[in-house]
């Protein structure tokens, strides 16, 4: 049984803003994660997707990535 690529995910940074824009429950807003993604580099967006997913009390998922994203806390 072949495995048929999800139509529109081209790449991991695609994947990745696919699945984080469903987990923040804004999956009409793909292309504004993706650009998010490439400005700030895969590997802090797998950073913050994994800090959003382990806090407790989010009320809003998606503002806390927005947030994350700017950077001027990061360390």
């Amino acid at each position: 049984m072949e495995l048929k690529p999800v139509r529109g995910i081209h790449s991991e940074i695609h994947a990745l803003a696919k699945d984080i824009s469903e987990y923040c429950g804004e999956p009409k807003k793909f292309a504004l994660y993706l650009g998010v993604i490439k400005r700030i580099g895969k590997n802090r967006a797998y950073q913050i997707f994994s800090e959003i997913k382990l806090a407790k009390n989010i009320k809003s998922r998606a503002k806390m990535f927005m947030y994350l994203s700017k950077g001027k806390h990061a360390p």
